[in-house]
């Protein structure tokens, strides 16, 4: 996710800092893309490595692209293309709200394309299923994301009627959106919450009503969505990132051997066809539940609450099934 989102930052700011009407400066691009000034100044070194001729104007500190620069149509390759295309029908279900406009883009880039490159490509795209896991149907939930979205663009503070799952309870709350997450199915927006006082993750789908204030926010210039997600196993934000650590045995072992589960992790091999797993991260809720996926092919070792409170989980479920 970070860096597809900095390659969508970096095309996006060609677009703004090629324009002949305003001037941009470091302090507002990491306004406009919700990330920090020290991203921005990444991401213009990033565009300097890539000879992007750009002007650093010393009396007022704005950033401009010189006018003899312009994009050249893309030469896509085949594979490239089919690329493009898969990509597309990855987000060709009803979760994602930009569907429509994602596949007119796509079929105009590659209608723009050799007769014969088109053909293989489609061809070649027929040949590839996608199997979709849960999701949530935002079909129904399509005002509300649009309302959230213009406020997002013309920084307004909004007044939401939200469902919380763990408490069951519906509460109102004043909040600042920066931006949305998509994540395990469903949308996110990671806004400043007034209640709380800090930020929050709210699900679109739990937003019961929406009213918007009218009131414009400024962004906690701080606020670094990579940053503040680092610690994160899912969504999951909890308190304080804590060291956990794992011992997978037999199948459970090789399953978890095979995929990255988190920047963090480490494994190391242990005798018996075994694996000692270690993370850091907030997300204590989310981990517990994906730990108890694994049934008995799993031991925590740390932490010694999270120990507890699976060993917890594990009485409750066997007085269930002692009833039947």
């Amino acid at each position: 996710m970070r860096s597809k989102n900095r390659l969508f930052r970096i095309l996006k700011m060609i677009c703004l800092l090629n324009s002949k009407h305003k001037k941009w400066r470091a302090k507002e691009l990491a306004e406009y893309f919700q990330v920090s000034p020290k991203t921005i100044y990444r991401d213009l070194q990033i565009m300097e490595e890539m000879e992007i001729p750009l002007f650093d104007n010393p009396e007022d500190h704005t950033y401009s692209i010189l006018d003899d620069f312009y994009f050249k149509p893309p030469d896509i390759s085949r594979e490239e293309a089919l690329a493009l295309l898969l990509a597309g029908q990855a987000f060709q279900e009803e979760f994602f709200p930009y569907k429509e406009a994602l596949h007119i883009a796509i079929t105009k880039i590659l209608n723009s394309l050799p007769s014969s490159i088109q053909k293989v490509v489609t061809d070649l795209g027929e040949q590839i299923s996608y199997q979709y896991g849960p999701f949530v149907n935002l079909s129904d939930f399509r005002d509300i994301f649009q309302e959230i979205e213009s406020c997002i663009e013309n920084r307004r503070s909004i007044i939401i009627d939200y469902y919380s799952l763990n408490s069951n309870r519906l509460s109102r709350r004043k909040i600042d959106p920066y931006l949305f997450q998509y994540y395990g199915g469903a949308c996110y927006i990671i806004a400043y919450c007034h209640n709380r006082k800090e930020i929050r993750q709210f699900r679109v789908d739990r937003i019961k009503d929406i009213e918007t204030t009218g009131e414009r926010f400024s962004r906690d210039e701080s606020f670094d969505i990579d940053e503040y997600m680092a610690s994160c196993w899912g969504v999951e934000r909890g308190d304080k990132a804590r060291r956990l650590v794992l011992i997978f045995s037999g199948k459970a072992a090789r399953l978890v051997r095979e995929k990255e589960w988190h920047k963090s992790q480490r494994i190391y091999d242990l005798p018996g066809d075994r694996i000692r797993f270690e993370i850091t991260s907030s997300s204590m809720q989310e981990l517990k539940h994906w730990i108890l996926s694994f049934g008995a092919g799993v031991e925590i070792l740390e932490p010694e609450e999270l120990r507890e409170e699976v060993m917890e989980e594990i009485e409750k479920m066997k007085e269930i099934y002692r009833k039947t």
